[in-house]
C-alpha cells in the first residue's frame, strides 16, 4: 500500500484550483479537528512538529532560569528549544524497555522551583499523563505546565496544558512530507503562539484599511498592523495545500491506525514465537492502546545486526537520540547534567535500533523482515 492516493493528490489540486495558497479554510478545520482529537481548545498548523515544540516552549513561558524536567531518551528538537531558551533543564531517566520515565523518575528530579514538565512520546509509548497530573495536584503543584511532545503519535492526553505533532513523512498521517500542530487550552498562549508563527507581527488576516491601520501606531506614525512586530517572530506556517492533504490523511487515520498496529503485532508475533530471536532481542514494555510509530528493540550486537539487515536491503534507524546529553553540542551546553549517570538512556544509545512498522509496508515485508531477524539471532545464539 502507498502512503497516500489519488484522495490526496485530488485534495491538493482542488486546493491549487481555488487559487489559495496561504492558510485558510481548509487550515482552520484541520486544526480544529486535531485540536479535539488532542483533548484541546485550539490548534495552530505549523510548518513542522519541530517548530511546534518551539512554540509549545516559548508560550509556556520558558526562559532564562525556568526549571523544566525532560527526559535524557529523546529526540533533538525537543531539547533544542529548551537550551536556546536558557532554561534550567533537569534531566531524568527513562524505564527500562519504555523509552519514556515513569511518574517516580519525574518526581525525583521535581524541586519547588520546577515550572514544567516537557516529555516526549517517544516512539508513541506515553507516560501515565493522568497520574502524573493527579499526584501534582495533589502535591499542591497544579501550577506546573504539562507539555506533551506527540511528534511521534497521535493520541489524546486531557492531562496536558500544551501538546504537539508532527506530520513528517513517516508518522503516522502526514501532511504533504511535512508540517506540525501546537494546541493549547489557553487562549493567551494560543494567540501569542499565533503571532509568532506569523513573524511576530499584531495583525491579522483582515484587508480593510480602516481596520489595518486603526492599530499600529508608533508615536505619531499610523501604520499597517500587518507590519507591526509585538514579538520575536518567525515564519512557522504552513500552506493551504498542507492543510488539504492532512484533512484526507486525518480522514484515514483509524484505518492508517489499525494497519500499524497489525504490522506490530506481526513483528511481536513472529520473535517472540522464534526460539533464538525471543531471547536475543529485547522488546518494549507498551499498553495495548498505544500506537507506536516504529517497532523498538534492543540486542547486545547493535552494530552486526544494523548491517546484517542493510546487506539484506532493509534500511535500519536507531532509537532516536539516545541518550541525548551523550551528543557533542548537548553535552557541551548542559556539562553538569550530562555528567549525571542515566544508566537506561545510555542502554537504548548503545544497544536500540528501530524496524519499520509503517503502513506503507505489507505483511509480506513484516514477515520477511522477522525472518532475516531471527536468522541473525540464530546465528549469535547457536555459536
Amino acid at each position: 500500500m502507498e502512503a497516500y492516493d489519488q484522495q490526496e493528490i485530488k485534495a491538493v489540486v482542488d486546493c491549487l484550483n481555488d487559487g489559495w495558497l496561504a492558510p485558510g479554510p481548509r487550515t482552520a478545520e484541520f486544526e480544529r479537528r486535531l485540536a479535539e482529537r488532542f483533548g484541546k481548545k485550539y490548534g495552530l498548523f505549523v510548518n513542522s512538529g519541530s517548530s511546534a515544540n518551539m512554540l509549545a516552549v516559548i508560550c509556556s513561558g520558558i526562559g532564562p532560569g525556568v526549571e523544566v524536567i525532560t527526559p535524557a531518551c529523546t529526540f533533538s528538537t525537543t531539547v533544542a528549544p529548551l537550551a536556546q531558551h536558557g532554561a534550567n533543564v533537569k534531566f531524568c531517566d527513562v524505564a527500562p524497555q519504555c523509552y519514556v520515565p515513569s511518574v517516580d523518575q519525574v518526581f525525583a528530579e521535581l524541586t519547588e522551583n520546577t515550572k514544567v514538565i516537557m516529555i516526549p512520546n517517544l516512539l508513541g509509548n506515553k507516560i501515565d499523563w493522568k497520574d502524573l497530573k493527579e499526584k501534582l495536584v495533589q502535591r499542591g503543584r497544579n501550577d506546573i505546565i504539562l507539555i506533551e511532545d506527540s511528534c511521534d503519535t497521535i493520541t489524546y492526553t486531557a492531562e496536558t496544558d500544551i501538546s504537539t505533532c508532527s506530520f513528517y513523512a513517516s508518522h503516522i498521517i502526514t501532511a504533504g512530507g511535512t508540517g506540525g500542530v501546537v494546541m493549547f487550552n489557553d487562549i493567551d498562549m494560543y494567540n501569542k503562539a499565533l503571532r509568532i508563527r506569523d513573524w511576530g507581527r499584531a495583525g491579522n488576516n483582515d484587508e480593510s484599511i480602516a481596520e489595518r491601520f486603526n492599530h499600529g501606531i508608533l508615536g505619531d506614525i499610523q501604520y499597517d498592523w500587518k507590519f507591526l512586530y509585538v514579538e520575536f517572530g518567525y515564519n512557522f506556517k504552513a500552506c493551504e495545500m498542507n492543510a488539504a492533504f492532512g484533512l484526507v490523511q486525518l480522514d484515514k487515520l483509524k484505518k492508517f491506525e489499525d494497519m500499524r498496529k497489525e504490522r506490530y503485532n506481526r513483528y511481536i508475533k513472529n520473535l517472540t514465537s522464534d526460539p533464538y530471536a525471543s531471547k536475543y532481542y529485547k522488546f518494549p514494555i507498551v499498553k495495548d492502546d498505544i500506537l507506536l510509530l516504529a517497532l523498538p528493540l534492543e540486542c547486545p550486537h547493535r552494530m552486526e545486526v544494523l548491517t546484517y539487515l542493510e546487506n539484506n536491503q532493509i534500511q535500519t534507524r536507531v532509537t532516536m537520540a539516545g541518550n541525548i546529553l551523550r551528543h557533542p553540542i548537548y553535552t557541551k551546553h548542559f556539562a553538569e547534567q550530562a555528567a549525571r549517570s542515566f544508566p537506561e538512556a545510555d542502554e537504548v544509545m548503545k544497544t536500540g535500533f528501530l524496524v519499520g512498522c509503517h503502513h506503507g509496508l505489507t505483511l509480506e515485508d513484516v514477515d520477511r523482515v522477522s525472518k532475516v531477524l531471527c536468522d541473525f539471532a540464530k546465528e549469535h545464539l547457536g555459536k
